[in-house]
């Protein structure tokens, strides 16, 4: 994932976009494929104890599709602050990320894990300490996935099956659980 500069123009505003996705979900309907009057929409939310992760799927000038992701973590009075971004492009090009997801056999299993990237947390940034790490990054899930549980918290996979996620990476990393659409265990992913 390529690091996204805050003043580069997206075509929607991600700070803004990002604390609507938080305060309201994601939307009930997606639009069928991006074009036209729809050049960009919300794929999914992870919000966590300390940390929420946005992603956003959009068109550019070209006709390009591009996956954006935005790490955003609490202030004090209970609002949230954009602290770090990255895009990358749909693979492969020309792919329309918003059709449903596949079944487990087209992707050689349950998840496929997509790019990631990581940021430095820490107030005094050039003292680098490992516990000040977080990471984020994308995942495609099968269509047999209904939800991923990290930790106690449980969150339901759109339709499309792209799936955000934050963590703090760890030693032997963060285990998420896949389950089926009636809670049962299906898998298990190690985020690093």
């Amino acid at each position: 994932m390529r690091p996204v500069d805050r003043a580069e123009y997206l075509g929607y505003t991600p700070a803004a976009e990002s604390l609507r996705l938080i305060e309201h979900g994601l939307p009930k309907a997606l639009p069928e494929t991006l074009g036209g009057r729809h050049r960009c929409t919300p794929l999914s939310l992870y919000v966590g104890e300390r940390l929420a992760a946005a992603a956003f799927a959009r068109l550019d000038d070209v006709g390009r599709f591009w996956l954006d992701v935005w790490l955003l973590s609490p202030r004090r009075g209970g609002t949230w602050s954009l602290r770090s971004g990255a895009t990358t492009p749909v693979d492969p090009p020309g792919a329309d990320v918003l059709l449903p997801r596949p079944e487990a056999a087209l992707l050689n299993g349950h998840v496929r894990a997509g790019e990631r990237s990581r940021f430095n947390a820490s107030p005094v940034p050039w003292l680098r300490r490992p516990f000040r790490w977080v990471a984020y990054g994308l995942v495609r899930l099968s269509a047999e996935v209904g939800a991923v549980r990290i930790r106690e918290r449980e969150i339901t996979v759109p339709e499309h099956g792209m799936q955000v996620l934050a963590w703090r990476p760890g030693r032997r990393g963060l285990h998420a659980d896949l389950l089926d659409h009636k809670g049962r265990p299906l898998s298990t992913l190690t985020l690093r």
